[in-house]
């Protein structure tokens, strides 16, 4: 697969749409699993744009092939960037920016998270979600839920190792981190199924604490939609452990 552009962001700037015919293309298929293995092991940043591309496996069509090559001339272009994996003893606490993408009314939002320790991203995830959300701020509910679990099963493992930790969750929805605090039904989680409360429990417990970020300072957007150069550089940088300069 060969590509002789010069993409400066995962994705292209088309909007790529499903085809009514149903047909693999196992050529396509295979691409994606190489982009998934590389997005999984060391390149967080293309996480989302492999995730999405993923989503037209069954029907891909002249424009989803163009919006993968694209990607792999990305992949090529930045090759010579790194996720680096250091020890910053200044940042003891396992950190995990969560944030999610309403999809809209009757779709299914996708949501990331990525877990700091010791100032080295050490796990990453680009999902869409089971269920429908009704809003933006019942999408970043449902995912803190499970951010939390993931993170909590990380420090569990390394409990060990590196001592106890409380994760500390960084969400940039105020209402959505209103409701996980309150362990009380209201009329905001009445409607949210009962699986995801399970972070209402985990913060009255202390297994968990969540925190306000501004969005500005949100690393998880990148795991939830297509990003410019701007915010793809700024991620890169913190891939590398710039976080002066993020």
């Amino acid at each position: 697969m060969g590509s002789h552009l010069t993409a400066n962001q995962p994705l292209p700037d088309i909007k790529l749409e499903s085809s009514p015919v149903s047909q693999i293309d196992r050529h396509y298929l295979s691409a994606i699993g190489m982009m998934l293995y590389l997005a999984q092991a060391t390149r967080p940043n293309i996480m989302y744009a492999v995730n999405y591309l993923a989503r037209f496996a069954m029907n891909a069509q002249h424009d989803h092939w163009k919006a993968l090559k694209h990607l792999v001339d990305y992949i090529n272009t930045t090759k010579h960037q790194a996720l680096k994996i250091w020890v910053d003893n200044t940042r003891k606490e396992m950190e995990v920016y969560v944030d999610a993408n309403w999809g809209g009314e009757g779709s299914r939002s996708q949501h990331g998270f990525c877990i700091i320790l010791f100032g080295t991203m050490v796990a990453w995830s680009s999902k869409r979600q089971s269920c429908i959300a009704s809003s933006t701020c019942q999408a970043e509910y449902m995912a803190l839920s499970f951010a939390a679990k993931e993170a909590l099963w990380l420090a569990s493992n390394l409990e060990d190792v590196i001592g106890h930790q409380c994760p500390v969750l960084l969400l940039d929805n105020k209402a959505a981190i209103q409701i996980a605090n309150n362990s009380s039904s209201n009329k905001k989680s009445r409607h949210i199924q009962r699986e995801f409360h399970v972070i209402n429990e985990l913060v009255v417990n202390r297994k968990v604490t969540i925190n306000w970020i501004a969005t500005t300072e949100q690393m998880a957007d990148i795991f939830t939609k297509a990003q410019g150069k701007l915010k793809d550089n700024q991620f890169r940088r913190c891939m590398e452990g710039l976080w002066g300069v993020c």
